[in-house]
């Protein structure tokens, strides 16, 4: 335990992380460099955290008043 520990803004008692991978454009052009770009459905089973899935978890993040941060790696 701290001796002397920060205050939380508000009198908060805890954050939390949660975290999504989402980089798989880069799983399949790194595992297969000569024809990873045309492994259609390796990229298209890809796309979906990208366009389908990050949208979902921010309205849903919306709807619960969670704030959040997010970072999208790009290719």
């Amino acid at each position: 335990m701290l001796l002397h520990p920060l205050p939380w803004p508000e009198g908060r008692r805890l954050a939390a992380a949660i975290t999504f991978d989402v980089d798989v454009d880069s799983v399949i052009r790194n595992a297969r460099p000569e024809d990873g770009h045309l492994r259609l459905a390796a990229v298209s089973m890809g796309r979906y955290g990208p366009a389908v899935a990050v949208p979902r978890i921010l309205d849903t993040y919306g709807r619960f008043g969670l704030r959040q941060t997010v970072f999208m790696p790009a290719w």
